[in-house]
């Protein structure tokens, strides 16, 4: 059996505490994704190309209900491509606030 040092003991339970607090806040985030802005605050979401994802990669961010994300892919699809992402307000069930929403994840290229 290995021995260890009394600090060695501290740094090794340290360790494991951290590893599962981080499983206790990954589970919460996933089980809640509004938990996300609370939990990281100061973290950004890495934005999207609208022109580029796909229905699958939308309907994953569970931030938009599926019947919204299917109109955004029949837009684009209808006009070949957003030029602006002040566009996403013509989509259909997309108003104000939700455009407030979306203008911070997507973007267009």
């Amino acid at each position: 059996m290995v021995n260890f040092t009394p600090e060695e003991r501290k740094v090794i339970l340290f360790l494991l505490y951290l590893c599962f607090c981080g499983l206790i806040l990954s589970n919460l985030i996933k089980a809640r994704p509004q938990i996300k802005g609370i939990v990281y605050p100061g973290v950004e979401l890495a934005r999207l190309n609208l022109n580029k994802i796909s229905l699958e990669e939308i309907q994953r961010l569970s931030l938009i209900p599926p019947k919204i994300t299917s109109q955004i892919i029949e837009y684009r699809n209808i006009h070949q491509k957003f030029t602006s992402l002040e566009e996403l307000k013509d989509v259909k069930g997309i108003g104000p606030k939700r455009y407030e929403k979306l203008k911070n994840i997507f973007f267009v290229e």
